[in-house]
């Protein structure tokens, strides 16, 4: 594994981890029910609040936002996560109030500029190494996780005051752009589809109630589930980034149907066992929102990646944004649930799972897809189309009314010979000229991958080489 590889995992493993620590096992959130106006999840609603607010500002900023401000923002970060592992125990019930504003509102702000910075980071790195890297990290934060929920208060808070420090150092900006030959969007290109985000709401609304129930309940308990359950999240995210870096073909389309599936199945479970054996539903519940969480980071560095470097902050911020927002009305919902619940005498547990189900029908049911839902599923076709030498390529000679007419009615031609979306991209750039390095740094994808795309393809249109291949492409611009 490269160094580079190491750096990147162990610092995003670093806000991972801190994110655990602070939302299911710190101090602040018990101690923040002394208060009379807030309880524990009225505090995490103002933590989450914080995270919208600052996600939003980089996603409507972050393309004017000068560089220099915003590393300057990343490395102060770590000083103000700092400030949710002030010693509360001390201070009890008679916390300073504006200290404990200042521990709601400064570490959210510095852990979204935290993930934010990481995420802008590995936006520009190739696709191979972005398809993983979030299920290593998980991977790590599972390792840590066990003996540090049996640490005593002082030596975990020391860690975690510690982490954000450690993640800081190991990050640095992006060192350029993937390649000057990507074509990339326009600044007005990239526009965050109502879909898209309906369709991320609906999963991060369901994880807020799963999130909602364990915070509701007393501490010692909370711990215990979410201890024995976090290495399954981390198996299916590792599982997903793996085969996203094997079979790229199978795009997110397979990975999100997976989680989809994965959840029903949870919510089901759930609903016919209860509370009483929750191990097996959460362990399902688990494994749906980790595939999920590798589906939603890889497409958010995905979509980050089509973009110049300093529009990859906005985006990436952008569906972060729709993130925390969704967990936000997630937590609304489960309230609004448990009130129902009661007034009904319907088991809240069954109410939840129900709500769970309905929400993952009406995402499979009205979201259809669209160029931006799936990252290497139609959105590359839209940014090749913005690129000047591309279209100069591929226009014959006539009007350009002509050439894209030609160009639709090729594409299922090449449909016809039985290739994937993925094939016939790659098809097309070799009959533009392309040699497998400048395809892979095109698509995101490995070399090998593009290697493995031509034995399929050469198989199904019957070519032996290269030359044969870019000569039945002709003869079907030919025919077309």
């Amino acid at each position: 594994m490269r160094r580079k590889n190491v750096k990147d995992i162990a610092g995003l493993g670093t806000i991972l981890l801190w994110q655990w620590l602070t939302v299911l096992r710190g101090p602040l959130f018990p101690s923040v029910a002394g208060v009379r106006f807030l309880g524990a999840e009225g505090g995490f609603a103002i933590f989450t609040l914080v995270l919208f607010s600052v996600f939003l500002l980089l996603a409507l900023k972050g393309k004017s936002l000068p560089e220099v401000w915003f590393v300057r923002s990343v490395r102060a970060a770590p000083f103000l996560m700092g400030f949710a592992w002030l010693p509360w125990a001390v201070w009890g019930e008679n916390q300073p109030l504006p200290l404990l504003f200042l521990a709601l509102v400064l570490p959210p702000a510095g852990s979204a500029v935290h993930l934010a910075g990481w995420q802008w980071r590995l936006s520009r790195a190739p696709f191979s190494r972005q398809a993983v890297v979030f299920g290593q990290a998980c991977l790590l934060r599972s390792a840590a996780i066990l003996p540090l929920s049996f640490a005593a208060l002082p030596l975990l808070s020391g860690f975690a005051i510690l982490l954000p420090f450690l993640g800081n150092s190991l990050w640095s900006p992006p060192e350029n752009e993937l390649s000057p030959g990507i074509p990339l969007h326009s600044r007005e290109a990239f526009r965050l589809s109502p879909r898209l985000a309906l369709r991320v709401a609906s999963f991060f609304i369901i994880s807020a109630m799963f999130l909602s129930i364990l915070l509701s309940r007393k501490s010692g308990e909370a711990i215990t589930p979410q201890v024995l359950t976090d290495p399954f999240y981390t198996l299916g995210a590792l599982a997903a980034g793996l085969v996203l870096l094997r079979w790229f073909s199978a795009d997110l389309r397979s990975i999100y149907f997976f989680a989809q599936s994965l959840l029903a199945m949870g919510f089901i479970v759930f609903a016919a066992l209860g509370t009483a054996r929750p191990t097996v539903p959460l362990a399902l519940l688990q494994l749906g929102f980790g595939t999920f969480g590798a589906y939603i980071f890889t497409l958010l560095l995905y979509l980050g990646s089509r973009t110049g470097r300093s529009e990859a902050l906005s985006v990436v911020a952008s569906i972060q944004a729709v993130i925390s927002g969704s967990v936000l009305l997630g937590m609304l919902l489960t309230r609004t649930t448990g009130l129902a619940a009661g007034a009904t005498g319907v088991p809240f547990v069954l109410a939840s799972s129900l709500l769970g189900m309905a929400l993952l029908f009406f995402s499979t049911l009205f979201l259809r897809d669209d160029p931006t839902s799936f990252a290497g599923y139609g959105l590359h076709s839209a940014a090749v189309e913005e690129c000047p030498s591309h279209k100069a390529s591929m226009e014959p000679p006539g009007s350009k009314g002509e050439a894209k007419a030609r160009e639709e009615s090729l594409f299922p031609r090449l449909l016809e010979q039985g290739l994937s979306l993925q094939e016939i991209r790659v098809a097309q750039f070799v009959a533009e000229g392309l040699a497998n390095a400048e395809i892979s740094q095109r698509l995101n994808i490995t070399a090998n991958t593009v290697r493995s795309h031509l034995r399929k393809i050469h198989k199904k249109i019957g070519s032996s080489n290269r030359k044969t291949l870019i000569d039945e492409i002709a003869k079907m611009h030919r025919r077309t």
